[in-house]
């Protein structure tokens, strides 16, 4: 049986799938090893205990009020592109210890293969500098390979084939030039390896690399004309009630309130947090709907003392919750998403970045749930329509 090491940076919904993978490899046999932010160990070792931590300090990033304007969706389009540009240049020395990081895991776990997120660099070094077996991971659709009906993640709405195929050429030249050339060069040149070039990257990335996206098929089916060495093969979710009891409480409430309404955004931040807050408790009273509120990673905040119909939870596994609602009001993230969707939930995304955009498009032509609305325009109105919309 293989050694593999798994390989993913992000927030929570980017190290699922890669949980989960590990433990369909485990059963199968393989000795599994995580490589992963500082932040996930314990996570990790619920289902291996062999963990090579990241730095935690991409993580931390979280919390920059640069990072805020972007989630929180504050000010235009084009200055939220100039602040992620900005902090691309920024973080260099972040992005180049994550590399250096991964290295190390690399080296002392010694793996037969590594899979791998779109975001880790260093599995590419390795596979053309060092003779690696690598794979990708995916939880999110247009990101290398092109789809002549969605454009590339953070370009939009569709515009018709021709823009959409060019909004990918544009997606990739930064992903070579910037976070791979410009992060990874620099660190290949100390270890005394031949440079990556960029029409070596391009040719390996779209038409070597073996890719899974691991996505619904039923949401987004995949498209005929992509490269043989790129699939979609459905979400990956492990079992996460074996490592959580819920609290007397939660029990309590769900007692006396059957099928409440889930809220919650996840790893996602804003810049008005304890106005949502008091927005989501307002509305949910007037329409007389109990509700659960996941405060998560505070995108939400609750000042005022709950009333009885109310309940806020955090860190609660979905494959647990997501039985006992009647709905689910979440961010976007693919995740939250397929967890809905697993169990048959309408849904109303109210996106904040990137992906969640799309899956808020695909959600509402599904016939899901309606279509939702980005994180900088929720207010009262807008939340009780889209409400009455997603409950009628």
């Amino acid at each position: 049986m293989d050694k593999v090491l798994l390989m993913s940076l992000g927030s929570r919904g980017d190290m699922e799938p890669f949980l989960a993978l590990g433990e369909e490899l485990k059963d199968s046999g393989h000795e599994v090893a995580f490589c992963m932010p500082a932040q996930f160990e314990n996570l990790a070792k619920e289902v291996s205990p062999l963990f090579y931590p990241m730095t935690a300090d991409f993580l931390a990033l979280m919390d920059d009020p640069e990072v805020k304007k972007i989630t929180g969706q504050i000010g235009s389009g084009w200055s939220r592109i100039g602040t992620i540009l900005k902090l691309m240049r920024s973080t260099k020395t972040i992005q180049q210890q994550l590399i250096k990081d991964q290295r190390s895991a690399d080296e002392t776990f010694k793996p037969d293969r590594i899979i791998h997120h779109i975001k880790c660099i260093y599995p590419v070094i390795a596979a053309l500098r060092m003779d690696r077996k690598i794979r990708m991971l995916s939880p999110v659709p247009c990101m290398l390979h092109a789809v002549d009906h969605e454009p590339s993640i953070g370009f939009g709405k569709p515009r018709g084939t021709r823009w959409n195929r060019w909004t990918y050429s544009i997606a990739n030249y930064v992903l070579i030039n910037q976070a791979i050339l410009g992060y990874a060069n620099p660190v290949v040149k100390e270890w005394g390896i031949k440079a990556l070039k960029k029409a070596e990257l391009k040719e390996f990335l779209l038409k070597k690399l073996p890719v899974e996206y691991a996505i619904s098929n039923t949401l987004f089916p995949q498209p005929e004309y992509w490269p043989e060495q790129a699939s979609i093969t459905e979400f990956r979710e492990r079992n996460k009630t074996q490592h959580w009891k819920p609290s007397s409480a939660l029990t309590d409430f769900l007692e006396n309130h059957p099928e409440p309404l889930y809220i919650g955004f996840g790893s996602m931040i804003n810049g008005r947090p304890k106005e949502i807050g008091r927005i989501i408790l307002k509305v949910c009273g007037e329409l007389e709907i109990p509700v659960l509120i996941n405060k998560s990673w505070g995108g939400i905040e609750i000042e005022e003392q709950l009333p009885s119909w109310a309940f806020v939870v955090d860190n609660v596994p979905f494959d647990w919750l997501f039985k006992e609602v009647r709905a689910v009001v979440h961010h976007g993230g693919s995740g939250t998403t397929h967890s809905a969707l697993r169990f048959n939930k309408r849904q109303l995304i109210i996106p904040h970045i990137a992906d969640q955009f799309l899956w808020n498009r695909l959600v509402h032509e599904a016939g899901i749930g309606p279509l939702g609305f980005p994180i900088k325009e929720l207010d009262e109105s807008k939340l009780k329509k889209a409400l009455v919309k997603l409950l009628s």
